[in-house]
């Protein structure tokens, strides 16, 4: 850890230690079997949003095809619009603790909180989890999950369109 961020954890931390910093959060995102030919494995993209605001807070996951060469995996990451325009334009990728590779379809697990989770250092209060997902030649869809990040314990489930089955949202004190 950085002197750096040693001294605003230690700055932030005297009315936070108690909620947000103790929080800890797992999203199981479920894509489903899409009888397509070729299937691409869809890209994801996961935000934390202000919920007053709607403004981008931070990045939590994307994942992408890192195999490419010439990082051509982050060319197509345009393809999730909405990610994109508020925040993925101006992210440099890889991102260390939040990059990662494209998945097939099945339940997948994301930690997001904890003591260094891409959460971190996220102030207590209420935002939106929102999580975008496309796939090339095929659909894109999009969810936005409250998450409640004040210390209490919570689940929230949402399910996708298309490219999306079954999202859970779990936060534990």
């Amino acid at each position: 850890m950085t002197p750096m961020r040693l001294v605003l954890q230690a700055v932030a931390g005297g009315a936070l230690a108690s909620s947000a910093q103790a929080n800890s959060a797992t999203l199981e995102v479920t894509l489903p079997r899409i009888e397509a030919v070729p299937y691409y494995r869809p890209y994801l993209a996961a935000w934390v949003e202000d919920e007053r605001t709607a403004e981008p807070v931070a990045t939590v996951a994307v994942w992408y095809d890192t195999r490419l060469r010439d990082d051509l995996g982050v060319g197509f990451l345009r393809h999730l619009r909405t990610w994109w325009r508020a925040t993925g334009e101006e992210m440099t990728l890889p991102a260390d603790g939040i990059s990662g590779p494209t998945r097939g379809p099945g339940t997948h697990e994301i930690a997001l909180g904890g003591a260094d989770g891409p959460m971190a250092g996220l102030p207590a209060g209420q935002y939106r989890l929102a999580l975008e997902v496309a796939r090339e030649d095929g659909g894109r869809d999009i969810l936005r999950l409250p998450l409640d990040w004040t210390g209490e314990a919570a689940v929230v489930e949402a399910t996708g369109q298309e490219e999306l089955g079954q999202v859970r949202l779990t936060v534990t004190p």
